[in-house]
């Protein structure tokens, strides 16, 4: 195939040449030539066998007028140009056509490489997306993950820091409870020393108040084995405010309040938790 079209392109080439025109008007000439000597009739080519100067052929030479052959070579000429034009056409024609296709090739191409380039322009924007939009997701989740963390932490610190503080707050108040206890043992030790104290003074000036009664009571032999419970109220500095019977023999009681009211003063603690004990005091008085 490309022998032929190597040919097809010499023979083109040929024919558009000057070359081929000169070849072609001379052919054109000669086959006329040939043409009016073949209209001589055979017949008078034919050789007489008479005398040598009577023998010589006769030529019938037809004569050709110039021009007419003149006339036939513009004719062939331009036949020639007109074939050259038409081939000339043809080619250009040819060439138009293979222009246009190389054009429209080029451009297919052209359009193919654009539509490519916008066909990987557009996936490589797509890809760019997605991948900047899993950028953002990845991102998100990290935030999201170390927010969460965050908030663990934070948790933690705040439930670890709770409990520091409720250990501590159980720490101090265990101490406040041992210190209140202590404290309250050592009121209580010494509320009992206290109490001990002023019973044991209540005790020793009850027993001062009761001799001191007993030294003022008249003596009688009518009181033997009889006993009488008075109830005594006291002022400060031991000043008898009044005196009760509670219980016990009438005459002897009577005579126990005499002996009661006879001093001044009974003796009382100058102590006011002791003299507290006294003001209000039951004794029992017995002969």
């Amino acid at each position: 195939m490309t022998m032929i079209v190597r040919l097809q392109q010499w023979w083109q080439r040929y024919l558009q040449s000057s070359f081929a025109l000169s070849i072609s008007a001379h052919l054109l000439l000669l086959l006329v030539l040939i043409v009016n000597v073949s209209i001589v009739p055979p017949q008078q080519l034919n050789m007489d066998m008479t005398p040598l100067t009577d023998k010589m052929p006769v030529l019938n030479a037809t004569f050709i007028d110039p021009a007419v052959t003149q006339a036939k070579f513009d004719e062939a000429k331009k036949q020639a140009q007109a074939a050259k034009a038409a081939q000339q056409e043809k080619a250009r024609q040819i060439r138009e056509r293979k222009r246009r296709e190389a054009a429209e090739k080029k451009a297919a191409e052209v359009k193919a490489q654009r539509l490519a380039a916008e066909k990987q322009a557009k996936a490589k924007a797509k890809a760019e997306k997605i991948r900047k939009q899993r950028e953002l997701e990845r991102k998100a989740q990290e935030a999201l993950a170390e927010k969460e963390a965050q908030a663990k932490r934070v948790e933690a610190q705040r439930i670890a820091k709770a409990e520091q503080e409720a250990k501590e707050k159980a720490r101090k108040a265990q101490q406040q409870r041992e210190l209140e206890e202590q404290i309250a043992a050592e009121q209580a030790q010494i509320q009992a020393q206290e109490t001990q104290r002023v019973m044991t003074e209540k005790q020793r000036y009850s027993v001062l108040i009761k001799s001191t009664i007993q030294r003022n009571l008249i003596t009688n032999a009518a009181f033997k084995g009889k006993k009488c419970q008075l109830n005594i109220r006291l002022g400060i500095g031991g000043v008898v405010l009044k005196v009760d019977i509670v219980a016990g023999d009438d005459a002897l009681c009577r005579a126990a309040i005499n002996a009661v009211y006879k001093p001044s003063n009974l003796p009382v603690s100058n102590d006011p938790a002791v003299f507290a004990q006294l003001r209000d005091i039951n004794l029992t008085v017995e002969q």
